[in-house]
């Protein structure tokens, strides 16, 4: 009887993966302090059931709530929010692995580490100079402690790759997969929604014509997606019976233009926390930058990235949710996307030159390398120091 290794050792090797992931989330649950909004959401839906509401917008908490209907134990949504978001950062690294891939059999064993390195990848940290802060002020593709954030990650990911496909595919037919993403994107957390919605039909003006079919159906996607976050606003700001009752009217939240007060209040060193988030773009773009504009994937995310950065720096909110940052969870999932096509693209030039890698892919590796090792930190000091900032 044969054995097929590959097969059994691509088996372990997940099952490694979920339990690293599930061991994590499990840690923060169990034994993270404050902030960590994995255990706060879960007491969030407790306190809306208990008073007969629900949550908006509702599908993460939705998928938790009939996980708990099969699976308690002991304390209500633990275990359902244990397993719903250990599925979901293990997607993550799926859908990283089937971007990085893309066809090539012979690099799959590197491709999982790479994979690997884009769940963990974090800002350059020097504690010298950031002390206790790793994480508020800076821009990291990786956010362990945020339930709705890691739930919503996937389909972003699946949208943008959708959009790319149905641009290469000429865009002749409506796209319903893409609005269907949207539709679900904007029940469980609407942030990439923000960035996503003006730039579809202005990507897609830009490919092909204004006068054209794809702008027209890209138009009405992003009419009916802009409606629907129209909608959800109203019922977030002005309808939710358990803010309207709990909080007087001077503490009541509104969207107001606040240019840097919320990334000022929790960056402590600015010109660093910005440089040591987006050192490894800006190396990228000095090395390949002309070459990589003329891929519609790479500029299509950089693009999401500038303007996801741009809500976020205009934007704020008023009223008790003030320092919630609510504007801020566009960009982590912009920068992913950001990172995973730069790291594709040094993979292809890699490839295509066929000899030893050059001095820039050498140079781009070894500042990657150092971005790793810092997420890889912040992720041990999950444990060791049990903080999230």
């Amino acid at each position: 009887m044969e054995i097929n290794l590959s097969k059994y050792s691509s088996i372990f090797w997940n099952l490694f993966l979920l339990g690293l992931f599930g061991f994590t989330i499990y840690f923060l649950i169990r034994y993270g302090q404050y902030g960590v909004d994995i255990k706060l959401h879960n007491l969030y839906l407790e306190e809306y059931l208990d008073r007969g509401f629900f949550p908006i917008p509702p599908g993460y908490y939705f998928l938790i709530y009939l996980l708990d209907l099969l699976f308690r134990i002991k304390y209500p949504f633990v275990l359902s929010s244990l397993l719903v978001l250990t599925f979901f950062i293990w997607w993550k690294y799926r859908i990283m692995l089937a971007w990085l891939s893309d066809g090539q059999k012979q690099k799959i064993n590197s491709n999982h580490l790479l994979a690997l390195a884009l769940v963990f990848i974090g800002p350059i940290v020097l504690p010298a100079v950031d002390r206790e802060f790793w994480y508020f002020g800076k821009f990291s593709p990786t956010v362990w402690h945020n339930s709705t954030l890691i739930a919503v990650l996937p389909f972003s990911l699946i949208l943008f790759s959708k959009t790319i496909l149905w641009w290469e595919n000429r865009a002749q037919r409506f796209p319903w997969a893409i609005l269907g993403l949207g539709l679900l994107i904007l029940a469980i957390k609407p942030s990439f929604l923000f960035c996503f919605v003006p730039l579809f039909p202005l990507f897609s003006a830009l490919y092909f014509s204004p006068k054209g079919k794809p702008f027209a159906y890209s138009c009405l996607v992003s009419f009916f997606l802009l409606a629907g976050i129209g909608f959800e606003k109203i019922l977030v700001y002005n309808w939710d019976p358990i803010i309207l009752e709990d909080y007087s009217e001077e503490e009541l939240p509104k969207i107001a233009i606040q240019p840097f007060k919320v990334w000022l209040h929790y960056a402590f060193e600015p010109f660093w926390d910005f440089f040591s988030s987006f050192s490894l773009s800006i190396l990228f773009l000095l090395l390949w930058g002309k070459k990589a504009f003329q891929n519609k994937k790479f500029t299509f995310s950089f693009f999401l990235l500038l303007l996801a950065l741009l809500i976020y720096f205009l934007f704020a909110e008023t009223g008790f949710r003030q320092w919630h940052a609510n504007f801020f969870w566009q960009i982590p999932i912009t920068l992913l996307i950001h990172q995973a096509l730069m790291l594709s693209f040094v993979i292809e030039q890699k490839e295509s030159n066929q000899r030893q890698a050059s001095w820039k892919t050498r140079l781009f590796f070894l500042l990657f390398s150092l971005n790793l090792i810092c997420g890889i930190a912040y992720w041990l000091r999950i444990f060791t120091d049990r903080i999230i900032s």
